[in-house]
């Protein structure tokens, strides 16, 4: 979409506003504006792009240069209108990009859509269109690309090195919310990708329902989810109409004191998919989280938290099922780097992280993660499918599961109340999961600064 047609999308809003200001109630603009610096390294200290041979296994190693490096921008404008009573819209305008890359088509439309409260019934509300899909800590439903950093759906201007990093996030939904306080039944449809046939067998379709109870204490949520998929950001198979993912969930958290709180989520994964141009196989996977903070209360406001994840993986040892979690449409980030490296699925992560604010600007954070594979790789090579390293192929063990460690440093200075200046680093040490050859260390480092108005 052009630039110019978009700017002028805008300035009709603005027109159309002044027409009918009898219906409108108001207008509000709000909007972001982050530009950073960002240096990678995710090659794992590749062979190049030739045919290479690592400890016996043979495959085009890494046909990219190993450091990338860039500024980059990403640029969020968003209007909000009242109309008449109980409707309301949202038109949100996206630019991501490197700099002195895409000077007339870096704009897109993140959000726009409709909300109507009180359909029909007063417990009712239907938020139609463009809008963003989040449920509990996103481990199902939260990017229409999975947080790893596809780019599909929801097309970014941002270099293949960073695109896990975009904002881009919305889908094409209709959602009824039913507010029973202190129940909440969410009803979602969403058409996440159109296929290319005539018909709906190779359209990406998410459905589903999202039930939560806010407790009246413990400042406590707990939800239970149906979500389903034809065809996912993982599905092998273009033409893939006959298989279905689904997932049934729980989550509860809950702060048992002022210090303390505490989280578990579990679900289950059924139905069927193929392994390549194969027989249907049933879909029997599972995951469990468990996160914890502890605030201390002090003067430096410090805090720590603990998390673990498992998300099942599958050996190929029957043709009949597969037991390999499906991310989904995941948007979660347990390292930056493991994040990049590592499906979201057929892990272990054990995470650790810490903040404290030593002066009342300044805020100071570290993250520790381990990760290991659920099951053995029997292929020897592994090629991730979506995001930035989706074009890497690294020679992997085939009876060591020790994927790696990360530690991520970073610091957040409050220049303003509205002005963030920002350094982070990641650093990657792989594990024994990765054969010689692709077992160097991966980093990160990014600089930046961010404005909200």
């Amino acid at each position: 979409m052009s630039r110019k047609f978009l700017v002028a999308m805008a300035v009709a809003v603005f027109a159309f506003s002044g027409a009918v200001f009898a219906a409108v109630e108001n207008i509000k603009v709000s909007g972001d504006i982050n530009a950073e610096y960002a240096n990678r390294d995710i090659a794992l200290g590749g062979a190049g792009n030739s045919i290479a041979a690592v400890e016996g296994v043979t495959g085009p190693f890494l046909g990219h240069d190993n450091e990338h490096d860039g500024f980059l921008s990403q640029i969020r404008l968003r209007f909000d209108a009242d109309l008449t009573e109980g409707v309301s819209a949202v038109l949100q305008l996206i630019s991501e990009r490197e700099w002195g890359e895409g000077q007339d088509d870096d704009i897109d439309v993140n959000l726009a859509y409709v909300e109507l409260k009180e359909f029909f019934y007063e417990p009712l509300t239907m938020v139609i269109g463009k809008q963003n899909l989040r449920y509990g800590n996103a481990l199902i439903v939260g990017n229409p690309d999975t947080n790893q950093g596809g780019v599909a759906y929801n097309p970014t201007g941002l270099p293949a090195y960073m695109t896990d990093i975009s904002l881009n996030k919305s889908f094409d939904a209709a959602r009824a919310v039913l507010d029973y306080a202190p129940w909440t039944v969410d009803l979602v449809f969403a058409q996440v990708d159109e296929g290319t046939t005539s018909d709906r067998r190779d359209d990406e379709i998410l459905l589903g329902f999202n039930v939560a109870y806010d407790w009246s204490s413990y400042n406590g949520v707990s939800e239970l989810y149906l979500f389903s998929g034809d065809i996912t950001p993982q599905s092998a198979n273009v033409d893939a109409f006959e298989e279905n993912v689904h997932v049934v969930g729980a989550r509860t958290q809950l702060d048992l004191n002022d210090n303390l709180t505490l989280g578990l989520e579990g679900a289950y994964q059924f139905g069927q998919r193929r392994r390549g141009a194969g027989d249907l196989e049933t879909i029997r996977a599972w995951a469990f989280q468990f996160g914890s903070e502890y605030r201390f209360l002090n003067d430096y406001n410090a805090k720590i938290g603990l998390g673990y994840t498992l998300l099942t993986g599958d050996e190929s040892k029957s043709i009949e099922s597969w037991e390999g979690w499906d991310p989904m449409w995941e948007d979660q980030t347990p390292g930056e780097l493991i994040n990049v490296l590592a499906e979201n699925t057929d892990m272990h992560i054990l995470a650790i992280n810490g903040s404290m604010m030593p002066r009342e600007d300044l805020t100071l954070g570290l993250v520790y993660c381990h990760a290991s594979r659920d099951k053995k790789d029997l292929d020897g090579v592994y090629s991730p499918v979506l995001g930035p390293a989706s074009g890497y192929t690294y020679a992997v063990s085939t009876n060591n599961q020790d994927f790696g460690d990360e530690i991520d440093v970073y610091a957040v200075y409050d220049y303003t109340e509205d002005v963030q200046i920002k350094l982070s680093t990641a650093y990657f040490l792989p594990g024994k999961y990765f054969r010689a050859g692709n077992n160097n260390p991966a980093h990160s480092t990014r600089v930046g600064i961010n404005v909200d108005f």
